[in-house]
């Protein structure tokens, strides 16, 4: 499918007078021009067909009544035959901070950046966003598609302890929105969900919500603390008073990993791109954070140890190590929105269109990686390493806007014409760049 196909099934779910500006909007994001009023003075005078006005163009993102749903559940379907993996689809979460810079931004407020850089500050004026994406491996990499997302507030100043938090109060926190976010996209897609998070996420309260928010079957994968207790099974005492033990014998982390590395193995796995030797060992033991059984993967390297954990017990070692290393990609992700789709040019002021900006971001850049799935052969590698030959993000916009230069401007030209058409398109495109 050409991605101009893709991009005019997606329009006609909008009014006929926004299908253009819908359009103009996914064109300038792949181009790498997000401010609005450089998409308008650079590229709606191209699909200009007599229905976009600049007040209708303004409005576009100023708009409470977009139906987000149904772009959503329109992409969903698109992709629904490439997402599942062993039975389930994989769900990638995380959250993520961007600086804002001037006053009266709906939704800024002063986040702590965890991933901030030694000559940053920790602190920052910005927006803070919860996104869940979908983990898909096509053409030879895993990517991530930013399927949902929601701005998080942080809490009252007087709150100190989140676990004394009201039900409401709790929906508003990280682990509450997580929770929420991926039973919406247990709901959209109607399948079982693999939950792939750090251990920031990796928690009893936001495993439970979304079980009980969603109907399908829930599980989690997670790295596994290193000063967490893990405990042995019970074993049966029939003669002892009293109700049955639920947890047996303590067990350190560090120490059962020490243990366990006489039984290790070394498999080859697909990891960061191309396939690895690795060196591990498992065992399933039960949790008191999680207050269930447990599957346990000590990844050996060098003199360190990485320990994941799961909820699913029949998943395998090498399953795990895979699908935990793909949750890089949400990180790639979010450097893909901010950068290449230009979420930090917003000039947007009010809530509707800083909202709507972000979620437009998002849905570009699911499109892109849609396209990806739709497509028989890989995108070319333009600046192929010797570690790596996998595409990228963008080598994607780049084929995008080839396949743009036929599709759109070189309808009904002489073939005389062809060529200075093709030189002033490439033009406007590295303008808007």
């Amino acid at each position: 499918m050409k991605f101009m196909e893709l991009l005019n099934q997606t329009a006609e779910i909008l009014p006929a007078y926004r299908q253009v500006i819908f359009k103009t909007f996914v064109i300038a994001m792949l181009s790498g021009c997000s401010r609005t009023s450089s998409v308008f003075r650079r590229f709606a005078c191209l699909f200009k067909n007599g229905s976009v006005t600049r007040k209708r163009f303004y409005n576009f993102l100023n708009s409470g009544k977009l139906p987000w749903d149904c772009l959503w559940r329109f992409l969903s379907k698109v992709i629904s035959g490439h997402i599942v993996r062993g039975g389930r689809i994989m769900v990638a979460l995380d959250d993520t901070t961007y600086g804002k810079s001037g006053k009266n931004i709906a939704g800024c407020a002063t986040h702590f950046d965890h991933a901030a850089k030694k000559n940053s500050a920790k602190w920052i004026f910005g927006h803070c966003r919860v996104v869940a994406g979908i983990l898909i491996f096509a053409h030879g990499r895993w990517m991530c598609l930013p399927f949902a997302q929601q701005l998080f507030q942080p809490l009252p100043k007087n709150v100190k302890d989140s676990r004394k938090l009201s039900y409401a109060q709790w929906l508003k926190t990280k682990s509450g929105i997580g929770a929420t976010l991926v039973a919406k996209m247990a709901k959209l897609f109607n399948k079982s969900v693999l939950i792939v998070c750090d251990s920031w996420f990796g928690t009893k309260p936001l495993l439970e919500e979304a079980r009980r928010a969603s109907e399908t079957t829930i599980h989690l994968l997670t790295r596994l603390r290193v000063n967490s207790i893990l405990f042995a099974f019970p074993i049966a005492d029939s003669g002892r008073r009293g109700r049955p033990r639920k947890y047996g014998k303590k067990l350190k982390v560090k120490t059962l990993a020490a243990q366990l590395k006489v039984s290790a193995m070394t498999r080859k796995i697909h990891l960061y791109g191309k396939l690895r030797d690795c060196t591990f060992a498992e065992t399933i033991c039960m949790s008191k954070a999680l207050q269930c059984k447990i599957k346990v993967v000590f990844i050996y390297r060098k003199n360190s140890v990485f320990p994941l954990l799961s909820t699913d017990l029949d998943m395998s070692a090498e399953e795990m190590i895979e699908y935990y290393s793909a949750r890089w990609k949400i990180e790639s992700g979010f450097k893909e929105i901010k950068h290449e789709i230009a979420a930090l040019d917003s000039q947007c002021r009010n809530a509707n269109a800083v909202e709507n900006h972000f979620e437009l971001c998002c849905f570009v850049t699911s499109m892109a990686w849609a396209y990806v799935l739709l497509t028989p052969k890989a995108p070319a590698r333009m600046h192929p390493t010797s570690k790596s030959n996998a595409y990228a993000f963008a080598d994607v916009r780049r084929q995008i806007i080839s396949e743009l230069h036929h599709s759109i401007f070189h309808i009904g030209c002489l073939k005389e014409v062809i060529p200075a058409v093709k030189f002033i398109c490439s033009k406007i495109f590295y303008m808007a760049a």
